[in-house]
């Protein structure tokens, strides 16, 4: 691994033997991918930067404040441009980009951040280096607890409840630490977008989240002794869903099971449910502690649409050849309601489709969790148009975001709140 995490092994799934070492009270550092295969890169410093390569004991440039300079490949080397035009090098790479102590750098077209802001301030240093394919790559070498001021507002909304963002903060800690290390072939550990976490760097924080992730500064979340997969999702709309019924592809993992998001029978509620109980369920959101219009838009905790027969079809034609579409049925749900398989029903053949993640590409919706119902002119017509309804936004495994809000309105703390959501597991201080 490129960065210096010691004590957690680079898997998606983490419910292995085996104790990891301790951090022995170091701070872990990451290499964040920020832009890749960039011809040029644009860069200012608030308060100067400070440009050294891969040989030098010296710098081999210096930005004044202000100034916005270019770095732009060439051959196996790069060009600094300054504003003037004139220009350093070529020079070797990679570059390290360093503000002074407590500054920024500022990085110029990087997107996709939900606040669509496309300059953004970073902490830490700055790399530039090869992409292997002629291009530039840039990595932002940052300690976790800065890298986590530019997550959790990126990931919950600085607006949640105090102890909401603390249980973020802890999840999106773990989230860091099991992660890192899944782009190593490309020279960082992770990405800075959904892939890995959502990372707005310097630009995104927030004096409340980072509040949160202060006071929680080094703990994470531990099962048997070992570092749990924190996953979370937006909106679970009731209920939690098991991993293997969303990834089809996993084991099932002891602390990631389906939970319900209440604290009592609310309005009856007793899963699995079936029949008319689970539609009145899917069409009508009862009291969960995500139903929370403060920060859950109401289609994130109920929502529908509707699709014709032809917009079906064209839907589901990345499947392969299955002839004329005949129906769309629900063949197998999990006990939290998330749907485990769908058969497409052409008039060449039967379609399975399983796994929720699978099945809510297929369908283009925003969770796994809901019904199909066709509609027929006469019952031995084709359908005419189909309606689905469903709970929630996103995978639904883990923690629920907003539910963690409802709770932390309650009073719960967020060491509570991650007790519930990671059944079996405990809060422990690693750093």
């Amino acid at each position: 691994m490129f960065s210096r995490l010691r004590w957690v092994l680079p898997v998606l799934l983490v419910f292995v033997s085996g104790q990891p070492s301790r951090c022995d009270g170091v701070v872990p550092e990451l290499r964040v991918g920020l832009a890749l295969h960039r011809d040029v890169v644009r860069f200012s410093g608030s308060a100067g930067l400070t440009i050294s390569g891969p040989y030098s004991h010296g710098p081999v440039g210096s930005v004044p404040a202000g100034q916005v300079w270019e770095a732009r490949a060439s051959d196996e080397s790069v060009l600094l441009v300054q504003p003037d035009g004139s220009t350093i090098g070529p020079l070797g790479l990679p570059l390290r980009l360093a503000p002074p102590e407590g500054g920024t750098t500022a990085l110029q077209d990087i997107t996709g951040h939900w606040d669509k802001r496309t300059t953004r301030e970073y902490r830490g240093e700055i790399e530039i280096r090869r992409d292997g394919a002629g291009g530039l790559n840039v990595i932002n070498i940052v300690d976790i607890e800065s890298y986590l001021r530019g997550v959790v507002p990126s990931e919950m909304p600085a607006k949640y409840p105090l102890e909401a963002l603390r249980a973020q903060a802890v999840a999106a800690r773990g989230q860091a630490l099991i992660k890192g290390g899944r782009h190593d072939a490309e020279g960082f550990d992770l990405c800075a977008t959904q892939h890995c976490q959502v990372y707005g760097g310097a630009t995104s924080e927030d004096p409340r989240s980072d509040q949160a992730v202060a006071s929680t500064a080094g703990e994470v979340v531990v099962y048997n002794g070992r570092l749990a997969d924190t996953l979370y999702s937006s909106t679970c709309g009731g209920h939690t869903a098991n991993n293997e019924d969303y990834w089809q592809q996993q084991q099932a993992v002891p602390y990631l099971r389906g939970v319900g998001d209440f604290e009592s029978a609310s309005g009856g509620l007793a899963f699995p449910l079936s029949g008319e109980a689970l539609k009145q369920y899917l069409r009508y959101a009862p009291r969960v502690n995500c139903y929370q219009s403060r920060y859950a838009k109401s289609d994130k905790i109920r929502w529908w649409l509707t699709m014709t027969r032809r917009q079906m079809q064209e839907k589901l034609a990345a499947l392969g050849e299955f002839g004329d579409l005949l129906d769309v049925r629900v063949t197998a749900r999990a006990e939290s309601g998330m749907v485990r398989k769908v058969t497409v029903i052409g008039s060449r053949k039967l379609m399975p489709v399983s796994g929720g993640e699978a099945i809510r590409k297929a369908l283009g919706l925003q969770s796994a969790t809901f019904v199909i119902e066709s509609y027929r002119e006469k019952p031995e017509d084709l359908p005419v148009v189909f309606i689905i309804y469903g709970a929630g936004w996103g995978h639904q495994v883990g923690m629920c975001q907003v539910g963690a809000a409802g709770l932390a309105e309650e009073g719960w703390d967020y060491r509570r709140i991650l007790e519930k959501y990671y059944q079996g597991c405990a809060v422990e201080k690693r750093y």
